[in-house]
């Protein structure tokens, strides 16, 4: 593989970190009439790329820099409504010479629902469903610094959680499937996370999550386009989380994510920072 297609794979592949970014989790509903919003920022700075087979290459400074808008509304006490807008996603590869200049644009959306199916005592089960509109542009800097996946994706989960230490601490658990279109391979959606309450207004907590995917890579990939380059990405991230409690339902949740397992991707620590509101 030439220096050039090295850069270019890894802008390409750099937004494949989950494309519409991380979504809010948890088994629990908001609640009939009620609602949880979060504005966030996430940064993330790249120098190395994995290769299919897991090979990892040196490349040159990606920087990526996403805001996204996430909304959960409770429209009955079982049934949460779900809107995840990544409304900037911006890419930089410093490639020399410097060919491709920085790119921003609007992400791929995604909508969907979960239901609370039930709980016994402190266990709490629930069904979420999202569907993944291709509202980004797969040809943004020649194709090689997309701000979207150029295909329908979708993912189905059943979740359970629970809390316990008479509600101080809780924990939850996530598995799922990842439905790709364009003949990109589905895969194995896998997601955790146990907090606790260290004081009044302070919250810690320990996630991982991870994608494998499944079956036959496609035989032929789309010419031309970013559809199919992005097929077979594999990772599992994890990290730390502190979510601080402001007054009158405000609040702020601060994440970072290293990555492990990596494959068809651009890695690379994830900061990310978000203000959230519900009533």
């Amino acid at each position: 593989m030439t220096g050039r297609s090295h850069w270019g794979a890894a802008a390409v592949l750099g937004v494949m970190l989950l494309s519409a970014g991380r979504a809010e989790a948890g088994p629990w509903a908001v609640g009939r009439g009620h609602y949880y919003s979060k504005v966030s920022y996430q940064y993330r700075r790249s120098t190395t790329l994995a290769a299919p087979d897991g090979t990892i290459f040196d490349i040159p400074t990606f920087n990526q820099q996403d805001s996204a808008a996430y909304l959960a509304y409770g429209a009955t006490s079982a049934l949460t409504l779900i809107t995840d807008l990544p409304f900037v996603r911006s890419s930089d590869l410093h490639d020399m010479p410097d060919e491709l200049s920085r790119v921003t644009g609007i992400g791929d959306v995604r909508v969907g629902a979960q239901l609370q199916l039930g709980h016994r005592g402190p266990w709490v089960l629930a069904a979420r469903g999202l569907v993944q509109a291709p509202t980004g542009d797969e040809t943004r800097g020649n194709g090689l610094l997309p701000t979207g996946s150029g295909a329908w994706e979708g993912a189905l989960a059943l979740g359970a959680g629970r809390s316990f230490a008479g509600g101080r601490g809780y924990a939850y658990a996530e598995l799922g499937w990842n439905l790709r279109g364009s003949g990109l391979r589905d895969g194995l959606l896998y997601e955790a996370q146990i907090g606790w309450s260290v004081a009044p207004r302070l919250v810690l907590a320990a996630n991982v999550r991870g994608l494998e995917p499944r079956g036959e890579p496609p035989s032929a990939l789309r010419p031309g386009s970013f559809v199919g380059t992005g097929d077979g990405v594999a990772y599992v991230t994890y990290g730390p989380t502190a979510i601080v409690r402001l007054s009158a339902g405000w609040g702020l949740q601060l994440d970072v994510e290293g990555a492990a397992h990596v494959k068809n991707i651009a890695a690379g620590t994830v900061y990310r920072v978000g203000v959230t509101y519900q009533r």
